[in-house]
Parts: structure tokens; C-alpha cells; sequence
């Protein structure tokens, strides 16, 4: 973990930009809670390491995350809207680029269904690069008792 004068720099050149861009409504906190929650992370990590319920990596990366998440920038509800409707969209052709791929794979699915099987139906319906159509009947027959296909259902993907 960086020092806390190392964060306050990285604290300081958001604001600054911030303020240029007169945009200062966008930080997270200020900075004596920045300070205060630095100090806060800092006990949970070393609570975290006296207990060894996580590894050093992962303990790392957690302090790491939560002070990025603080130095992140608020957006309005209309951007956060924008912003998923561009993930949505880059998602879908991706996904259709993977689907003739996926369409193959279904085809190698067998009976009994292991739990992997079904879970990869699932996301692949879900994602629309599968129709139920495509499976065969033996696999449909014990994918329509799974748990996955009453999510199906429940969601009205198919």
C-alpha cells in the first residue's frame, strides 16, 4: 500500500482536475474523509492479515480497490443510463460474434447434463447466441428440470 502522503497526491491531482474542469462536485469525498477512510482500510488490512482468512494478494488489492473507488469520479443518473446502454450494446455483438462458435459447442452437450453443462445453456440462451431449438432432446428433456431453466422462465428468456 502506498503512503498516505502518496494517496493525498492522488487525491489532490483529481481535485485539481476536477476544479479545471469545474467539475468538483464529482469527487467522492473530501479529503478529511479520504484521510480517515485511508486509516480505517489501513486497520481492516492489518485485522485481515493477524486473522489469515485472506492472502497478502488479495488483501492488497482490496485496500488498493476501495481507495480507487473513492478517487473515482460520481456521474449523473443520465450518464450511468448512457453508460450501461453502450455496455449493453458492446455486449450483444460480442456476444454474436462468439455465437456461431457457441452453436458448435452445444452440439457436443450429451446426457447426463453436469452442472457446467447446464450453467453454459443457461448463459447461452440468456445471451441469445443459443435458442432452445438447438438443443437436442435428450438435453432439453433434463435441462427443463434444472433450476437454470426455471430462471429462464422466471426471466421470460424463453
Amino acid at each position: 500500500m502506498k503512503s498516505n502522503e502518496e494517496y493525498l497526491n492522488d487525491y489532490h491531482l483529481k481535485k485539481k482536475d476536477l476544479e479545471e474542469r469545474g467539475e468538483l462536485w464529482r469527487l467522492m469525498v473530501t479529503e478529511e474523509e479520504f484521510i480517515s477512510e485511508i486509516e480505517r482500510i489501513r486497520k481492516k488490512g492489518i485485522e485481515s492479515r493477524k486473522s489469515s482468512s485472506l492472502n497478502e494478494y488479495h488483501i492488497q488489492r482490496n485496500e488498493e480497490g476501495q481507495i480507487g473507488i473513492m478517487l473515482m469520479e460520481k456521474a449523473t443518473y443520465e450518464e450511468k443510463l448512457e453508460q450501461a446502454e453502450r455496455i449493453n450494446k458492446d455486449s450483444e455483438i460480442e456476444f454474436a460474434k462468439e455465437a456461431p462458435e457457441i452453436q458448435k459447442l452445444v452440439k457436443l452437450i450429451n446426457t447426463p447434463l453436469k452442472f457446467r453443462d447446464s450453467a453454459n445453456i443457461y448463459r447461452w440462451l440468456y445471451r441469445k447466441q443459443i435458442t432452445i431449438d438447438m438443443l437436442s432432446e435428450n438435453v432439453l428433456k433434463e435441462f427443463i428440470t434444472t433450476k437454470h431453466y426455471r430462471n429462464l422462465k422466471i426471466d421470460n428468456i424463453i
